[in-house]
């Protein structure tokens, strides 16, 4: 474990809390497509979402007062971004992931979001030019077999029922994630986490207030359950609040690429809730893919010269090596 020092205090490297603040984050946004899928069956998509952030901007705009001041206009580049990022990572991502799971079900989708590491790597080094060494690239592959394992499961368990246009949406909310991702790297260290949180909110809430209020007019609020209410509050407070100040916090710390690789949590969360809420079991595959992300985490966390990433470049030169002195003498 890496410790530094503020002073005469041992304190945590401050790229070690970044890793847990991304991985808290994205156990949080796990937890918000079984969260998704019962809301969606009471409210209409556009409703439901600006109920949300309306009580996410309840809690957030107090806050960043505490803790950053004033809310301030950005600089225009910026404002640029967060209008970029909440429009992929806020409404694009909350319609098609909600409208997705009126189509399938939670734990397929919680499979198809396996797909976010990849993705955001992807992203990550095309829009930010970030390079891909080997430990990132075995993270990856990693992480996106272990979801692959939990697709295993769902089919195993009967569950595979994934219709083609419920898929896509799902598709589209794992490459709207990556985008918000990406773009926070480039929008978030410039201004305080919270203070990025209260704007992405803030322009949620906009972007939602129209398609709310044309279904608000035909809408009984009578026909919502005490349950889905706490849920609503739920997803306003700690997937929207919580979640956003982690992942903000801790991207500032870290690279887009790692926090790609801690995507893989968010299948991960979505199988634990199945388990420990829904009480579905717990077999040798959700073992095996739970192994799988844990493996990726531990390679990407190596440091270059240790005994351990040595064991993951040898062969991978000596595999270069081979390659080459077939090609040599063909």
């Amino acid at each position: 474990m890496q410790i530094w020092r503020r002073g005469n205090t041992p304190m945590l490297h401050p790229e070690i809390i970044g890793h847990v603040q991304v991985i808290l984050a994205m156990c949080i946004v796990g937890s918000s497509v079984a969260v998704g899928k019962v809301v969606s069956v009471e409210v209409p998509v556009f409703l439901a979402s600006f109920i949300r952030f309306a009580v996410a901007l309840l809690f957030i705009v107090p806050l960043n007062r505490m803790l950053a001041g004033s809310l301030r206009l950005p600089p225009r580049k910026v404002a640029l971004l967060l209008g970029a990022q909440a429009f992929f990572g806020i409404f694009l991502f909350s319609v098609c992931l909600l409208l997705g799971l009126k189509r399938t079900a939670a734990v397929n989708a919680g499979v198809i979001f396996g797909m976010l590491p990849a993705v955001n790597a992807l992203l990550s080094v095309w829009l930010l030019h970030e390079k891909l060494n080997q430990r990132y690239a075995i993270g990856i592959g990693l992480s996106v077999l272990g979801a692959v394992l939990l697709e295993l499961r769902s089919a195993d368990g009967g569950g595979f029922g994934v219709g083609v246009v419920g898929m896509l949406l799902i598709l589209c909310a794992v490459f709207c994630e990556a985008m918000f991702s990406v773009i926070g790297k480039l929008s978030g260290l410039s201004l305080p986490a919270v203070t990025v949180t209260c704007w992405v909110i803030l322009i949620g809430v906009a972007l939602f207030m129209p398609g709310a209020l044309y279904e608000a007019a035909s809408f009984d609020f009578r026909s919502i359950s005490p349950k889905v209410w706490w849920l609503l509050a739920y997803y306003g407070v700690v997937v929207t609040v919580i979640g956003f100040s982690l992942f903000y916090a801790g991207l500032s710390k870290i690279s887009a690429v790692a926090a790609g690789v801690h995507m893989a949590f968010v299948p991960l969360s979505a199988m634990a809730i199945a388990v420990l809420i829904l009480g579905e079991a717990f077999g040798l595959i959700d073992a095996l893919s739970l192994l799988l992300v844990l493996a990726a985490l531990f390679v990407i966390g190596l440091k270059p010269e240790s005994p351990a990433q040595s064991l993951i470049e040898k062969p991978l030169a000596f595999l270069k090596e081979w390659q080459k002195w077939l090609n040599k003498n063909q």
